[in-house]
């Protein structure tokens, strides 16, 4: 059946959003899967649990003020001229990690309205749980691991008299990754998930510049790569508007609020080779990008007050990288039928105006794969550190850090093509928000952050220390911006472990850390997953249902560290 039926709004709107739909999500999902790659490489709220410290992590990362062996070229540089001689530290990371969430719909409203229009949301009343986890590895990508594990490890040199000490090391500032099964309520937040930030050359400086005070420079050469293999589904008002219009202009239901607007000799629309529909697939996106080295640096001071008293600041600094890469969506068999025949829709018996229109600017293959290169500029957060070591007994040792990231500069992202996009200048056109030509824009809105973490530290004879630390961490991503794509609310680690010295001149640190969060995101109170607002439908799989999450992670650190 050709003809065109119309509901009471504007139909010229209604059209251009068909005619854009399919472009125009997948374009977006390019954004969505850049935006996990930046919040989650660079949200911080990871920051320092994956380096294989195990000191650090059992004193809550309060250690700016006493910093822990060789991994001061992370925490504070400043703290390399405690090391002598030339020392050698083997690290050794596993964890285990569960994350589970709940999709409920409770909202009357957006019950009533699916149970006129016959929608069914199959993901409403689901659980979802992680299936296995992943790391993104280079000239490799995704892969799969069995447990999150990593070994590491740095160099440090002295020589007998001189004020300047010399390290090196490997470590990690995030490594993480997860898949999810093919049938699994969360796969449309990514079936597969995973990134990497190694710091695989950091050469590093502490300088004594008195008998008390001290400072340090390190430089770090870091890998950065990101892979997502998103499902997409658009279950927004504005999609299911456009599913009954089609439904109504192919002759699926009888709606009495479409009619007939003109005959086929003058328009001669066939949008009925493929239904849309919002709680089916539209696309499933595949994403590498990487960047090869990106370069951040460190500064510390560090002051011996008194014998009790050692006070401490660190610097770490932003970057600014550009990851790059292949991109590969593959559009479902159904969008793609509908605008092969849209593409061959005429008006006034012509195929000129509609046809050309399509095939010129929505590209649409005719397998449904779009594949194609892109790049996106990732801001790393600044971060601060001032903390105090505090000998309050002749065997307790109490540390106390503030410290405060640039988590604001997660404002927006911009994701550019490498060539012009001309759907992207017709989006502008119409009125979408943040579509050029050559880029999208896509808005944040995190804020900076301010945290704490306390560590103590009881010497119970000349070979064993015991420690505690504890660090609850505040999010900079606030509540109208949670989503399950990126489960992290606020967390708190609690961590015990202990250092015990071997011999000498070795010495093995081990810690044991548990970490928790919850997220509960009613349904429309985020804009980044399960808004209920009319046209959101950049990136809002969850739309109208409540979002329930939680992670629990188990994380164990040792380290060895000797001379050599």
């Amino acid at each position: 059946m050709n003809n065109l039926f119309i509901k009471k709004s504007p139909i010229n709107y209604l059209i251009t959003q068909l005619l854009a739909t399919q472009h125009h999500i997948a374009k977006f999902l390019l954004i969505l899967s850049l935006t996990f790659t930046a919040s989650l490489s660079h949200g911080q709220l990871a920051q320092n649990l994956l380096l294989g410290n195990a000191k650090a992590l059992t004193l809550g990362n309060a250690v700016t003020a006493d910093p822990p062996g060789i991994d001061a070229i992370h925490f504070n540089p400043a703290g390399l001229t405690r090391l002598k001689g030339r020392q050698y530290e083997a690290k050794f990371i596993v964890g285990d990690v569960s994350i589970g969430g709940e999709f409920q719909l409770n909202d009357p409203d957006i019950i009533e309205r699916w149970e006129k229009n016959g929608f069914t949301d199959p993901v409403a009343g689901e659980k979802t749980t992680v299936k296995d986890f992943a790391v993104y590895l280079p000239f490799v990508g995704h892969t799969e691991v069995p447990v999150l594990a990593a070994p590491l490890g740095g160099v440090s040199w002295n020589k007998a008299g001189s004020k300047f000490t010399f390290a090196n090391s490997v470590y990690a500032p995030m490594i993480f990754g997860m898949t999810r099964a093919d049938d699994d309520a969360g796969v449309f937040y990514g079936r597969q998930l995973s990134i990497t930030r190694l710091t695989f050359f950091a050469p590093s400086v502490g300088y004594q510049w008195t008998d008390s005070l001290s400072v340090g420079l390190s430089v770090g050469f870091s890998y950065v790569g990101v892979g997502v293999d998103l499902p997409y589904r658009a279950p927004s008002e504005l999609v299911e508007e456009l599913s009954v219009l089609t439904d109504n202009i192919c002759g699926r239901s009888n709606d009495p609020r479409y009619f007939l607007v003109a005959p086929e000799s003058i328009l001669n629309i066939d949008a009925c080779r493929g239904r849309l529909n919002p709680f089916d697939m539209l696309f499933d996106l595949e994403v590498e990008l990487e960047k090869v080295v990106s370069v951040t640096y460190n500064l510390g001071i560090l002051w011996d007050a008194t014998d009790w008293l050692t006070l401490g600041f660190a610097y770490m600094s932003g970057a600014d990288d550009v990851l790059k890469g292949p991109i590969s969506i593959q559009i479902s068999e159904g969008l793609t039928d509908i605008f092969a025949g849209l593409a061959e829709s005429t008006i006034l018996g012509s195929d000129v105006v509609l046809s050309t229109f399509i095939r010129d600017i929505i590209h649409t293959p005719v397998d449904g794969l779009i594949e194609t290169t892109g790049q996106i500029a990732l801001s790393n957060p600044a971060h601060v550190t001032a903390g105090i070591s505090l000998k309050v007994l002749p065997r307790l040792k109490v540390n106390f850090d503030v410290k405060w990231t640039e988590t604001s500069v997660w404002e927006e992202l911009t994701f550019r093509f490498d060539e012009k996009i001309g759907l992207f200048e017709l989006f502008s056109v119409v009125g979408i928000d943040g579509a050029f030509g050559d880029r999208l824009v896509v808005p944040r809105g995190y804020v900076d952050t301010v945290n704490w973490g306390i560590g103590f530290e009881y010497a119970y004879n000349q070979k064993l220390d015991l420690r505690l630390g504890f660090e609850p961490r505040k999010t900079g991503i606030p509540d109208n911006k949670l989503d399950y794509l990126i489960p992290l609310g606020d967390i708190d680690v609690l961590a015990v472990g202990f250092s015990y010295k071997l011999t000498r001149h070795s010495s093995f640190d081990f810690a044991i850390s548990h970490i928790s969060t919850e997220m509960n995101i009613p349904a429309g109170s985020s804009t980044n997953g399960n808004d209920t607002r009319f046209n959101n439908f950049v990136f809002n799989p969850t739309s109208g249902l409540d979002t329930f999450s939680s992670i629990e992670i188990t994380i164990i650190e040792t380290s060895y560290r000797t001379t050599f």
